[in-house]
């Protein structure tokens, strides 16, 4: 038995569903083909792993909001969504628009196996950062729930990526890395920020990351985009804790 769950990321949508970004890709548009694309797929759950808006201000964050909640509900998708922050998107209006939570950490049963929870790394620049609270909870959830494979989600990179994303690090990743490593019920960890899709093996846990549902960066030394295509991760998570997973291009 198996449990579905499609990760999407990076959407950085505009307060304009008409505007165009880089490589004239309308983030608006894209967004609405990803999700036609993952509902095809009927996944249990879906996972937005942050970057949602592109916009500097909360007013037009909230507007950004709106239009993936417009979205997500022409998509006609029945799967639970869980959604937290990236460095671009704005924790009040995100939480009250798109999260059913009371903010972040946020966790919820995916199966009778696994457990998932979600983090806000977000820090006042485009950097990212975990809280020792958000930590202790991190344990504490596995402690409580000992028997199950869990999977975390966090939108910046844990493991440096070589390229020039490396440039917008997460400061404090060493601390985080260190709980995984301790905790071997931690099967995968999913981000996305990098907007390229990579996977990395530890010891008892893989690292993967999404594309973006709009423009993919180039992992390159300098700023560059790539010409991939926009796209998402599939997921089946199997109750003996193996995972199989595939990059869907739209």
């Amino acid at each position: 038995m198996s449990y579905k769950i499609a990760q999407i990321s990076d959407c950085h949508l505009f307060a304009d569903k008409h505007q165009v970004g880089y490589q004239d890709i309308n983030p608006y548009n894209s967004l609405q083909a990803v999700l036609a694309n993952v509902a095809s797929n009927q996944p249990d759950l879906v996972i937005l792993s942050g970057d949602i808006s592109a916009e500097d201000s909360a007013d037009e964050g909230l507007a950004s909001y709106q239009l993936f909640s417009q979205l997500w509900q022409q998509s006609q998708l029945a799967a639970p969504l869980l959604v937290i922050p990236g460095n671009h998107d704005h924790l009040e209006p995100l939480n009250t628009e798109l999260n059913d939570s009371v903010g972040w950490p946020v966790s919820l049963n995916a199966g009778p196996c696994w457990k998932v929870h979600g983090f806000n790394t977000k820090t006042d620049d485009s950097s990212g950062e975990i809280s020792a609270s958000e930590l202790a909870y991190l344990t504490e959830q596995v402690h409580l729930n000992p028997r199950l494979h869990h999977l975390l989600v966090v939108h910046h990179h844990p493991h440096a990526c070589g390229g020039w994303m490396d440039n917008h690090p997460w400061r404090n990743s060493d601390v985080f890395l260190q709980r995984v490593a301790q905790l071997p019920q931690i099967k995968v960890v999913l981000h996305g920020h990098i907007h390229h899709a990579r996977v990395m093996h530890s010891e008892q846990c893989i690292f993967m990351s999404a594309p973006s549902t709009c423009w993919q960066w180039a992992n390159t030394k300098e700023f560059a985009a790539s010409h991939e295509a926009p796209g998402y991760r599939m997921l089946e998570l199997n109750d003996n804790g193996r995972v199989e997973t595939r990059i869907m291009r739209i």
